[in-house]
């Protein structure tokens, strides 16, 4: 089953890689000339930075996101003709996935 064909899963999938180049895009303005360590990680608890990274590192939330986003297309792919309902499933997890990636971007951007 090619993934282009079930409107649903398609417009699924598309938002999802949407809502991850959205990501990218604040990310690559917003953090483009930054050279100094950025806060990822922020205890509220104690009120000091518990992870400090670089800009590769915000890179590779999104490259996870874009892995788990062709992980969950491929099996949706394989499981469409066995159970549908697990495809449609793993593509609104996608979708939920990419969002709280991009809430994660924004927040790091936010915070830095």
């Amino acid at each position: 089953m090619e993934l282009y064909r079930n409107k649903i899963l398609f417009s699924a999938y598309l938002l999802s890689l949407f809502l991850l180049v959205v990501a990218f895009s604040m990310t690559y303005v917003q953090l483009g000339e930054v050279q100094h360590l950025l806060i990822i990680h922020f205890d509220s608890y104690n009120e000091v930075p518990d992870f400090l990274g670089s800009k590769a590192n915000v890179y590779g939330i999104l490259l996870i996101g874009l892995v788990l986003n062709i992980i969950n297309a491929f099996l949706a792919i394989t499981f469409y003709y066995r159970e549908r309902f697990l495809s449609y499933l793993l593509a609104f997890s996608s979708i939920l996935i990419s969002l709280l990636i991009l809430l994660t971007i924004s927040v790091i951007i936010a915070v830095n």
